[in-house]
């Protein structure tokens, strides 16, 4: 039985998926940098009155932790993303939609930040924080997974580095969402503590995944 397209059915078809991700990646790139630089603005700036130097640098130390931690959270979600679109050889729609989801997160990502450096290891600012990272590092997640069951990943990326990734993936979203309650029935500042338990458990997922053979 033959199917009739429609004319917005075609254009959807033909618009929709492409043989390269470049555009996609150079938009994805500014964002990334835009993020990071929001991140300064939110660093105190010497006024006169304001007492000594060192006076300065001990009172914006939450500042300065915070802006360090999201810096770092950025650029390792930009790591991961250039990582990944080295070998998604296309795009399509739904890919797109999961990208700028990924993308509205790192954009708000200075928020949460500004709230953990002005309430310190309050929980309400210290959930919303962990649920951001956590959510981030998901969207790499259906990015990653996307891609995989969509047939846009490099043929030689192979079924055992596609699980690699996978458990990477989980890593953060493992380690921040499990301190939210940490937070809610203990303390803020018990939950950013154990936010630093992501470096064992990076560790051991990478040791575990890289003695398989690929």
């Amino acid at each position: 039985m033959c199917v009739v397209e429609t004319v917005r059915e075609r254009y959807l078809r033909l618009v929709s998926r492409g043989g390269d991700s470049d555009r996609m990646v150079y938009f994805s790139d500014a964002i990334f940098a835009i993020a990071i630089t929001l991140l300064v603005l939110d660093l105190p700036r010497p006024s006169s009155g304001d007492g000594s130097a060192w006076d300065l640098i001990v009172d914006a130390l939450p500042d300065f932790f915070a802006y360090a931690l999201s810096f770092v959270i950025i650029a390792l979600n930009w790591l991961g993303h250039h990582r990944k679109f080295r070998v998604i050889k296309g795009h399509d729609g739904p890919l797109l939609w999961i990208n700028l989801g990924l993308l509205f997160l790192v954009a708000f990502v200075p928020f949460p930040t500004s709230l953990l450096a002005e309430y310190g290891g309050q929980v309400p600012a210290v959930v919303l924080y962990a649920f951001v990272v956590g959510a981030l590092s998901m969207m790499q997640l259906a990015i990653w997974v996307y891609a995989h069951r969509a047939g846009l990943l490099d043929p030689a990326v192979g079924d055992a580095v596609y699980r690699y990734v996978v458990r990477d993936l989980l890593s953060t979203p493992a380690v921040f969402w499990a301190s939210i309650p940490i937070a809610l029935l203990w303390s803020g500042d018990a939950a950013m503590y154990f936010w630093f338990a992501l470096f064992p458990v990076s560790f051991f997922v990478g040791r575990f995944g890289s003695r398989k053979a690929a």
